[in-house]
């Protein structure tokens, strides 16, 4: 279990974060399932990231982020079957969440997020 945070609006939720850094959890994404879950997608370095939704079976939000946890670009309810959803600016880290967790934590481009384990593991 993690707790994803938004330090701007004071706003936090537990999730069970998905990481997503090797190649094939990246391709794999939110492909194939049945639930949107969270995942966050560690890059490795600052660049542009594209996505689509093939084979997503839900709408979900991407929440594009510098090294730093600065929101850069956030992209709302991409539909399934979109062929691509591509930012303007470089980030190092994308939140894909569940349309409802994007409203609980309030967030907007500019802010800055703060993930963290909770209790051991």
């Amino acid at each position: 279990m993690h707790e994803i945070a938004n330090v701007a609006r004071k706003k936090r939720v537990k999730a069970g974060l998905e990481i997503a850094d090797t190649d094939f959890s990246r391709m794999r994404g939110l492909m194939f399932r049945d639930e949107i879950v969270p995942i966050l997608f560690v890059f490795g370095f600052n660049g542009i990231f594209s996505i689509h939704s093939y084979f997503v079976k839900k709408e979900f939000d991407a929440v594009y982020l510098s090294a730093a946890g600065k929101v850069t670009e956030v992209f709302r309810r991409i539909p399934p079957n979109t062929a691509l959803v591509s930012p303007k600016k470089k980030s190092s880290f994308l939140l894909e969440l569940p349309v409802e967790m994007t409203d609980a934590l309030l967030i907007k481009e500019g802010d800055v997020l703060r993930w963290k384990r909770l209790g051991g593991r």
